[in-house]
């Protein structure tokens, strides 16, 4: 609930949720000095305070800004913005931006994540990695969740075949629909395509099988290089395919089918979608902070620092979170194509553009409803915002919201880091929306 704060008899200052932006009113015009970061109800709070024709006076030029400005009729920048405006005028991506919980400064992590982030660093900066190592990543990607669950959730898990590989699924449930056809998403976990594992990511899973109601299947599927290219694909189509075939048993509504997934796992539910030829349709798809161009090669984005609010404080920090997926020339480029080339192997050159390694080279056009749930501070926010702006482009749904002051991976510290538990329930939000759930 926006608070409005009235100054005088011609000024008042708005406030929701961390934002604020102030309006002054004339004799003729009355003026809206920033669109409160985007806020989607900007205008429609200053139409209730005036009914004077109303002006945009925006004082930068970001993306979180601009995308506010088709709102007005009538909108003014200082100059020294003009430039940048027109860099981004065209992007057309409205941008949800959720504010730290607890903190209302700019350019900084969350304490959270602060805390969590910067004890990794100081480790890496006394033993830095000496190459790329596949076990060394391996040992490394671990994760601390937590149980967020208020009610009984169920687990269970079973077996199914891939191309002649035994795959491990797990399943959650609320204790209270056993008996019942419900919905089902299927969660397909990050780490490079190499490491971690299902099982690491079960809290999140839970909460959305409490929240939803739906059946929530975690998918271990094969890992590079091992299992190159393309059997994680293949594995997550062999599940949707098998919870098509087998619906009944397994008390699913096979209509209703949907993949969520972070980081390497939101490219693999991506490319699910595109390659699944079979009759399972998949009709909602949650990506966190996914890897849309493991290429980056074409220079379809701009990769800018500038577009990052970045405290001088914590710049040190925030810019090592910022490495994967710059394509700059001061990213680590090795560490993404040292990725790419442990999951394509002896493909590498023949499939780095092809649409399910790289679905920036998709066609979306028949592309589901996508809920977007990115890190203010990954360097692959770039590249996942140009991808939204493509979907939108194709007229796919597309739902895009940034939350501040984390940044890749921050799933990973589900139930302590707190923007973790509120993407997953926006996530559930969509769900039962799109869905008609009432749990």
């Amino acid at each position: 609930m926006a608070e409005i704060i009235q100054i005088n008899g011609t000024t008042w200052r708005i406030e929701d949720g961390g934002v604020r932006f102030y309006l002054f009113c004339g004799t003729e015009k009355a003026a809206l000095i920033d669109s409160g970061m985007n806020h989607p109800g900007a205008r429609e709070l200053a139409e209730s305070l005036t009914d004077l024709p109303l002006i945009l006076i925006n004082t930068h030029s970001d993306p979180d800004h601009i995308s506010g400005n088709a709102a007005f009729e009538e909108f003014y920048m200082s100059p020294a913005e003009e430039e940048n405006y027109r860099a981004h005028k065209d992007d057309g991506l409205d941008i949800e931006i959720k504010s730290l919980p607890d903190d209302d400064r700019e350019g900084v992590l969350d304490k959270r994540e602060f805390f969590i982030r910067n004890a990794i660093f100081a480790f890496q900066k006394m033993a830095p990695a000496q190459g790329f190592n596949v076990e060394m990543m391996r040992a490394a990607t671990k994760t601390q969740c937590l149980d967020v669950c208020k009610d009984e959730v169920l687990n269970s898990s079973f077996e199914i075949d891939s191309e002649g590989r035994k795959i491990t699924v797990f399943r959650y449930e609320r204790a209270d629909s056993v008996n019942t056809v419900r919905p089902v998403l299927i969660y397909i976990h990050g780490g490079s395509f190499m490491a971690s594992s299902a099982k690491y990511y079960e809290q999140p899973c839970r909460l959305t099988a409490e929240k939803t109601g739906c059946v929530v299947l975690n998918i271990d599927y094969s890992l590079a290089p091992e299992n190159r290219y393309p059997a994680a694909i293949n594995d997550c189509i062999s599940l949707v395919n098998h919870v098509y075939a087998n619906a009944t048993e397994l008390g699913i509504n096979k209509e209703k089918i949907g993949l969520f997934g972070d980081s390497a796992g939101a490219n693999l539910a991506l490319a699910a979608v595109i390659d699944n030829k079979s009759e399972a349709k998949i009709s909602y798809l949650g990506l966190f902070y996914p890897c849309v161009d493991l290429f980056s090669g074409d220079k379809l984005y701009e990769w800018r620092e500038s577009d990052y609010s970045i405290n001088d404080e914590e710049r040190e920090l925030i810019l090592s979170r910022l490495t994967l997926g710059r394509c700059d020339g001061k990213g680590n480029e090795a560490l993404m194509a040292g990725i790419l080339m442990n999951y394509t192997g002896e493909k590498y050159e023949a499939v780095k553009k092809a649409p399910d390694v790289s679905p920036i080279y998709a066609d979306l056009s028949d592309m589901p409803f996508t809920g977007i749930f990115s890190a203010e501070y990954d360097g692959l926010r770039i590249q996942t915002e140009y991808y939204a702006r493509l979907l939108q482009k194709a007229g796919v749904p597309c739902k895009f919201t940034r939350y501040r002051g984390v940044t890749h991976a921050f799933l990973d510290y589900f139930g302590i880091v707190p923007q973790a538990e509120a993407a997953i329930l926006q996530m559930c939000g969509q769900v039962m929306e799109i869905w008609g759930l009432d749990v």
